[in-house]
């Protein structure tokens, strides 16, 4: 009989596939992401059936985390206003507490290797910000845009905003209002 898998080995696993596709992108190493977590590189293999079974479980994994950050007080009821800038601070405070997920999500959105059955899954948690979105286009308070460009535009303006919080942390309340007030005007009408 086989022994249960180690909910603790899979998150090391996963933590460890985080950091090393945060450095090294896509290019990263089964044996190498095995190693950091201190397992054999079989071990890994008894819990991701191959590197991009791995590559899927992570963007996931990571989405997921993202969305606990986003996603458990989003003020469905507020104008669009308040509630774009409740999503970009919190994605902002999210990538300036996880800088290895947020480079790691980034690697893995622009690798190619995500499935598109990944992609739409992991934007589940999302749904409410992507109909917020599509209702703000259609009232014309956004430019009309498909939403993925929209998205785009803010996700660019946060990271920037990020790595600017990140080495100007004296600052990084000014920035943070400052970072969301220039995203506001470059997705409205």
């Amino acid at each position: 009989m086989a022994r249960p898998l180690s909910p603790e080995k899979r998150g090391a696993l996963l933590l460890s596939a985080t950091q090393t596709v945060a450095e090294q992108g896509v290019l990263a190493t089964t044996a190498g992401i095995a190693r950091r977590a201190g397992v054999a590189e079989g071990t890994l293999f008894t819990y991701f059936e191959s590197k991009d079974a791995l590559f899927q479980e992570l963007y996931l994994h990571l989405k997921q985390d993202l969305a606990r950050s986003v996603m458990p007080d989003y003020p469905h009821e507020a104008g669009y206003r308040q509630r774009m800038q409740h999503v970009f601070e919190r994605y902002v405070n999210w990538g300036l507490a996880n800088a290895a997920g947020r480079f790691a999500l980034s690697r893995l959105s622009a690798s190619g290797h995500i499935l598109d059955d990944t992609r739409a899954q992991g934007m589940g948690p999302f749904l409410a910000i992507s109909q917020m979105m599509e209702d703000a286009v259609r009232d014309g308070v956004l430019v009309d845009a498909s939403i993925a460009f929209l998205s785009s535009i803010i996700e660019h303006i946060a990271d920037t905003t990020i790595e600017y919080v990140d080495k100007h942390p004296e600052s990084a309340e000014r920035h943070l209002q400052l970072g969301f007030h220039v995203a506001w005007r470059a997705i409205t009408v």
